[in-house]
C-alpha cells in the first residue's frame, strides 16, 4: 500500500445543498470544493508512532507524514503500550523508533503497582513501577512505553 501524500495542506469547505441539488449544474468550484473536503476528510484523524521513551521524557509535537501539517497540544491525545518494566538499557535515545534494550537486572520482583502516564498538555511522560522483594517495597521510575499520538485536526482535546 502507498503512503497517501497531499501537496499543501486540504482544508474544509462549506458547500450549500443548493449547490449539488438535483437539476442543478455542477461547477468545477463545487467539484473542487467536493476534492478539497474528502482530502480533509482523509487526514482529520491521523495515528502517528512517536517512538519510545522513559521517565521523564517529553513525547515532542508530531508532524503529518501526509502533508507536514504541524500539530498543536490541544490536537493531541497520546497513548501507549508499555515495552518494559525495566529502566532503559545503554545506548537509549529518547523516541527512538526501534525497540531499546533494557537494563539487564531489576530490584525485585515486579509488584502489582504501577502509576504509568503522559500529560497530553505538556507532553511529559511519568513512570512509577514498584517491585517486591518478600519484604520491602522499592518504588522507582523504571519502565519504558511505546508512544503513539492520536491528533485530531482543528480539535481542542478536552484533556488540555
Amino acid at each position: 500500500m502507498s503512503q497517501l501524500t497531499f501537496a499543501s495542506v486540504p482544508g474544509f469547505f462549506d458547500l450549500p445543498n443548493t449547490a449539488i441539488a438535483a437539476g442543478v449544474a455542477l461547477t468545477d468550484d463545487s467539484i473542487q470544493k467536493i476534492s478539497d473536503n474528502a482530502k480533509a476528510g482523509a487526514v482529520r484523524c491521523e495515528d502517528i508512532y512517536m517512538g519510545f521513551f522513559k521517565h521523564g521524557d517529553t513525547v515532542g509535537l508530531p508532524t503529518s507524514p501526509v502533508d507536514g501539517y504541524a500539530y498543536s497540544r490541544s490536537e493531541i491525545h497520546y497513548r501507549f503500550n508499555r515495552y518494559s518494566n525495566r529502566a532503559p538499557g545503554a545506548g537509549f535515545v529518547s523516541g527512538q523508533a526501534a525497540a531499546p534494550a533494557q537494563a539487564s537486572t531489576q530490584p525485585a520482583s515486579l509488584y502489582n503497582f504501577g502509576a504509568w502516564d503522559i500529560d497530553d498538555s505538556t507532553g511529559v511522560v511519568s513512570l512509577h513501577t514498584s517491585y517486591w522483594d518478600g519484604s520491602t517495597e522499592t518504588s522507582t521510575n523504571d519502565g519504558i512505553i511505546k508512544v503513539y499520538a492520536v491528533c485530531q485536526r482543528l480539535s481542542v482535546n478536552e484533556a488540555n
